[in-house]
């Protein structure tokens, strides 16, 4: 998408990049430099800060000075609080007509809010979400040599990524990274936003928009994904993350026989080591889920 910046800008959509720090102050610049370095023009920065304990404040408040011509908001939380309450305090004050969450550890590349913002141009008004690639990156910011999100599951083509009412995919295999999304700010609120008590932002609410928009892959990586052991979904107990996951699932039981038995085989998943006859059950559950995989994507 070639712009005109004296002729178009006025006519673009704002885009709202909702930066979110949590002791990320080795990080933070390389960040929010990232996101002003944008090829798209009209961007705004609402910059929450979710009571770190280092020199994160300070850091962010260098920046800004540093950068007087920047659109920024932040959002200084007195008291911890989870990503999701976070994001929803942030979409209060968003303006942007499409919005992304970026955690301040990681990274864009310089065309992806341009790109994903012509998607949205082109489809129709039904069109939710546009996801794109990521590149696995370590502390010092070396790429990490590691297969992407979409190398993962062997998506080299832009036919191969799903698109469309992508609901059932998503519950099947959470493949989208959650920095690499613009988010449509009308459709997430009309779903409801974010649930307060998950802390998996992101897996919530797209589950909830695919059953009523459309989704968009773009092939291409966007963002430069650091992984860190403290991370929070790394340093979080495997078990509470699967739990969490399972309640998130837990809404959608009762609405197909596939996505129950599926949504069953989860639970059996979590819970196999701690009962015999769970772990049985499993083992038999085993055998149907790969049929069920196949007829999910054959119909979906």
């Amino acid at each position: 998408m070639n712009i005109d910046l004296d002729n178009q800008v006025k006519n673009l959509p704002l885009v709202s990049i909702i930066a979110i720090s949590y002791n990320h102050e080795e990080f933070l610049e390389e960040a929010l430099d990232s996101i002003i370095a944008q090829t798209y023009p009209d961007i705004e920065i609402v910059l929450v800060d979710a009571f770190s304990k280092d020199q994160s404040v300070s850091k962010i408040n260098e920046w800004i000075n540093r950068n007087p011509s920047v659109k920024i908001k932040t959002i200084f939380q007195s008291s911890t609080k989870k990503i999701t309450e976070n994001a929803n305090e942030a979409l209060k004050i968003v303006e942007g007509e499409y919005y992304q969450i970026l955690s301040c550890d990681d990274v864009l590349l310089p065309h992806k809010i341009e790109e994903q913002v012509r998607v949205f141009q082109e489809s129709d008004q039904k069109l939710g979400v546009v996801y794109c690639d990521a590149e696995k990156i370590d502390k010092e910011s070396k790429s990490l040599k590691a297969l992407t999100f979409f190398q993962e599951r062997s998506w080299t083509e832009a036919s191969q990524l799903p698109s469309g009412m992508i609901f059932p995919m998503l519950l099947m295999d959470y493949f989208i990274c959650a920095p690499t999304v613009l988010v449509k700010k009308e459709l997430a609120l009309k779903v409801g936003g974010y649930n307060p008590e998950s802390m998996m932002e992101d897996l919530d609410l797209f589950l909830k928009m695919a059953q009523e928009y459309s989704f968009k892959g773009l092939v291409q990586v966007g963002v430069k994904y650091r992984v860190l052991e403290t991370s929070l979904l790394r340093s979080t107990d495997p078990f509470y993350r699967q739990s969490t996951r399972l309640k998130i699932y837990s809404q959608y039981l009762g609405q197909k026989g596939e996505w129950d038995r599926f949504i069953t085989h989860q639970f059996l998943i979590a819970h196999r080591t701690k009962s015999s006859l769970l772990k049985m059950v499993y083992s038999l559950q085993i055998g149907i889920q790969k049929f069920l995989k196949s007829q999910l994507e054959k119909y979906y």
